[in-house]
């Protein structure tokens, strides 16, 4: 599974010009911190709850599911819009931060999909992605809990819109499915598609969610830092956040 790598902040102009418009540079959340010494005490993580968009994914061109005669639907609250299957963002998701690094969170998705071929269906539900890790987790029918595949391109990119307390956050592109579930839908659907798929499919997908970088006049610098988004400048105290 893919492991979200370090990043460097950048001190360029071209940076600093980005974060003063509040667009943040694209960063990967950030590797375990350092032990502390003996006499210092490790910062705790914070967290904030994610809403919005969650997952956008187009199965039928990476996998080809059309020519074979498979159909690839939203169930249970999920959309299908313009070829695409989208699950929005559910309840208990959050993105966790600390001493200005994202260091991980949880996207679980509202709905599932559902493939079909005639009379047979394989309902993939419940699905949940890992930030730290990039892990995508499903149930796949009766089983539960299964690891579907992996975040291919996992990223952190804020951007805050004038006016706005929200911060939209891309958190990465395409998916990597593993060929053992692929084997299941097979086995589901009484077909023979991913025989020969080796270690896994990539699909197109891109995962984002919105998150409040201010509630009541209170702004989260914490937060705006984590997200690389350095608006400080345009604040000022009390009601209202200036982004």
């Amino acid at each position: 599974m893919t492991r979200m790598t370090a990043y460097r902040r950048s001190a360029t102009v071209a940076v600093a010009a980005l974060l003063v418009s509040g667009v943040a540079a694209p960063t990967a959340l950030a590797a375990a911190p350092e032990q502390p010494s003996a006499t210092t005490a490790a910062p705790s993580p914070d967290d904030a709850p994610l809403v919005g968009a969650g997952l956008s994914l187009d199965l039928g061109a990476g996998l080809g599911l059309h020519a074979h005669g498979i159909a690839a639907a939203g169930i249970n609250g999920a959309a299908d819009v313009d070829g695409r299957v989208s699950l929005r963002v559910d309840k208990g998701s959050k993105i966790t931060y600390v001493d200005k690094r994202v260091t991980g969170g949880q996207v679980r998705l509202v709905g599932g999909i559902q493939l079909s071929k005639g009379n047979k269906r394989v309902n993939i539900t419940n699905v949940s992605v890992n930030l730290r890790s990039g892990a995508v987790t499903a149930d796949v029918g009766a089983r539960a809990h299964v690891v579907i595949g992996s975040v291919a391109r996992p990223t952190v990119h804020a951007t805050v819109r004038d006016g706005s307390s929200t911060a939209r956050v891309h958190l990465g592109d395409g998916i990597r499915l593993n060929a053992g579930v692929l084997a299941d839908v097979d086995a589901g659907l009484g077909t023979t598609v991913f025989a020969d798929v080796g270690t896994g499919v990539d699909v197109d997908a891109r995962l984002g969610a919105d998150v409040a970088v201010a509630k009541h006049g209170h702004v989260h610098h914490g937060l705006l830092a984590a997200l690389g988004l350095n608006l400080g400048l345009g604040l000022g105290l009390g009601v209202g956040v200036g982004l």
